[in-house]
């Protein structure tokens, strides 16, 4: 693999994780609709949004054709299902005070990722990486004693969040396209919700600012954005190295949590989180020595 390529592969899906660490700003700002209705708009929206690029880029014919051909709806349903259930439950746990069990959950997400690499793709770990990851690792299962009961909120978001990074990373699809179908295969039934909810008088209209649905609908360039990003990732990266990067996300929402939304951290909080940052210098070394060198190895690219 080319250091350009490999090095492009880590700024795009560092870029992506920022964004998702700093989506509980974003949420805050949107509360005023329940989650199903969040979840609805945030599909839709992205689906237009996509649309549009699509359209600038002159790709709609190729969505069409997919759109159209039963074996691409076979292949696109998996991923769409998974992503579609780790945004609702991610949302639906936010708005139900389970932040914490969200955190757990996209802390244990790149240990699966991970998993999925080297068993899926065989892909190798060095020293470091496997310093670095049994250190996070050893940082989950002490937040998880400490949590004090089996997280299924938790382990749901990372399953399906890994499960949709392994999905794509197998798929032959561009990222654009591929999003734009899993867009429209949950986006169809999100429209036939929100309708029913406006015309219920239970929505946006009537109970809301008008000004609302300019805030809702910036909902699809936040989604859209981060995950072309990421499948892009997927393409260029090893899962390993996606996985640790998805430290990322839950490191900015755990200082949000505890410098902006004020919740509690204490030092049963705080061991973990120091157990898994000092993983995530052994793994930050390993990428340190894989870019200063020449080339990147041939056993990264799978």
């Amino acid at each position: 693999m080319e250091k350009r390529h490999y090095v492009k592969g880590l700024l795009m899906g560092g870029f992506a994780f920022v964004i998702w660490g700093l989506l509980p700003l974003y949420w805050k700002l949107v509360k005023a609709i329940t989650p199903y209705e969040i979840f609805s708009q945030r599909v839709v929206w992205s689906f237009v949004f996509v649309l549009l690029i699509m359209l600038y880029k002159g790709n709609l014919a190729k969505l069409k054709g997919l759109i159209m051909s039963l074996k691409q709806w076979r292949k696109i349903a998996l991923p769409a299902i998974f992503i579609s259930i780790n945004w609702l439950l991610y949302i639906w746990a936010v708005n139900n005070d389970f932040v914490l069990e969200t955190s757990l959950g996209y802390y244990m997400n790149p240990l699966i990722l991970t998993l999925f690499g080297t068993v899926f793709f065989k892909e190798k770990l060095d020293k470091y990486k496997i310093i670095g990851l049994t250190l996070a690792g050893v940082g989950v299962i002490f937040k998880t004693i400490l949590y004090g009961k089996i997280p299924i909120i938790a382990l749901t978001l990372a399953f399906c969040f890994a499960a949709y990074g392994l999905l794509k990373k197998k798929s032959s699809l561009d990222s654009l396209t591929g999003l734009g179908f899993e867009t429209f295969v949950i986006g169809v039934p999100s429209l036939f919700y929100l309708i029913f909810i406006e015309a219920s008088g239970e929505g946006i209209i009537g109970n809301l600012s008008i000004w609302f649905w300019v805030l809702i609908a910036t909902s699809g360039v936040v989604t859209a954005i981060p995950l072309l990003l990421y499948a892009e990732s997927t393409k260029l990266l090893p899962l390993n190295v996606v996985g640790f990067l998805q430290y990322i996300a839950p490191t900015i929402a755990l200082f949000l949590g505890i410098f902006v939304f004020g919740e509690p951290f204490g030092i049963t909080e705080l061991i973990p989180f120091v157990i898994i940052w000092i993983g995530l210098l052994f793994f930050s070394y390993s990428q340190f020595k894989l870019i200063s060198a020449k080339s990147i190895p041939v056993n990264v690219e799978n």
